[in-house]
């Protein structure tokens, strides 16, 4: 098991932006140094609750603050830019991060920002215009420097030039033929995620319950077999909730003061509850939906608790969901609670890694 963080990036409203990026920037210091492989930084542009509309602007910053954890697009939101202009954005990312850079990318579920594009969220297009992008991105980090051709889409239509004079095609990625690609799949038996594995791009599933995270691994493999490839359990993030204290009582009393607890209540409660998405959230489909809180998410989903609670949950995951390759752990903002927050991080990849990994090993 390898170990990871998601910064979605969650920070409470009215908090001034910079002070959220310093908090993210050092919560990534510390995962290259207490050796997760993997941050992704996530953007949305109209996100009160996760306010960074540019995740590439804060890889850069991390890069300089890093020695060798990986930093990743959590991801790009396809629809909301022109492919032309981002193939050569991530392109030069490619090339700043070389071996340390996952490019992610997603066709975006916030439901405010594709209106501010025109699309509406619920008809599908996002998913559209995230396909034909990516086909032009792909073709043009294989084929912009060269010969000169022409893509009519239906969203886009892209001129790649011949050279003129000293001026022409010139950026290539670092990566061959580009760099790796990761899909965030947000809606159950996920057709992102089936995409994912008909490419055979990395999938990263987010953070509901089992139910909803074996279809997407249905969706992956069904994508794969479609174009004759085999789905490889060990490419697959799942993202979970993870809050570790020396007791549960700690850690669950952590969880309930805190602006996690806060971005739930206030925000992803009232838009799942909107979109019947409550379901997701409960192992067991009977308990009623107006009930699922904040105790119930610690109690039944989540992984909040000491460090033999969150091994226990970690392995009853594992083993329900048929094993994956990372774990990827949801950031929230810590407040004036850093070290508490460190230490969690420092006891998942110090003391619960090692005992899930003798808890799989000895069956």
């Amino acid at each position: 098991m390898q170990y990871g963080m998601f910064l979605q990036s969650s920070h409470p409203p009215g908090k001034p932006l910079s002070d959220s990026i310093d908090q993210d920037l050092e919560v990534i210091e510390w995962c290259d140094q207490l050796g997760y492989e993997e941050a992704w930084v996530g953007e949305h542009l109209t996100a009160a609750w996760e306010p960074i509309p540019a995740c590439d602007l804060v890889l850069a910053r991390a890069m300089e603050r890093t020695e060798r954890i990986k930093l990743c697009a959590g991801a790009y939101v396809l629809p909301l830019y022109h492919p032309a202009e981002l193939a050569m954005r991530i392109a030069q990312m490619d090339n700043m991060l070389q071996d340390r850079f996952i490019c992610g990318i997603a066709a975006g579920g916030t439901p405010t920002d594709m209106p501010l594009i025109d699309v509406d969220p619920q008809s599908g297009r996002n998913r559209d215009m995230m396909r034909e992008s990516l086909e032009i991105m792909v073709k043009l980090w294989t084929e912009h420097v060269g010969p000169e051709f022409r893509y009519e889409g239906e969203f886009w239509t892209v001129n790649n030039p011949n050279p003129i004079w000293a001026v022409g095609p010139h950026i290539k990625p670092w990566h061959e033929p580009h760099p790796p690609l990761a899909m965030a799949g947000l809606s159950p038996n996920s057709d992102t995620i089936r995409y994912a594995g008909e490419h055979g791009y990395i999938p990263l599933s987010l953070t509901f319950n089992a139910m909803y995270l074996k279809s997407h691994w249905q969706s992956m493999e069904e994508g794969a077999a479609s174009a004759g490839r085999t789905a490889d359990r060990k490419d697959w993030r799942v993202v979970r909730d993870v809050v570790i204290a020396e007791t549960d009582a700690e850690a669950k009393q952590w969880v309930r003061d805190s602006l996690m607890a806060e971005h739930w209540n206030v925000m992803n409660f009232p838009m799942l509850r909107a979109f019947n998405w409550v379901q997701y959230l409960k192992p067991d489909p009977s308990f009623p939906d107006e009930d699922v809180d904040v105790d119930y998410l610690i109690d039944h989903l989540w992984m909040v608790g000491s460090v033999e609670t969150v091994t226990r949950r970690l392995v009853e995951c594992y083993e329900e969901l048929g094993g994956f390759g990372t774990l990827i752990v949801n950031k929230y903002d810590h407040g004036d609670t850093p070290e508490f927050y460190r230490r969690s991080l420092e006891m998942l990849v110090t003391e619960v890694g090692p005992a899930f990994e003798k808890a799989i090993a000895a069956g």
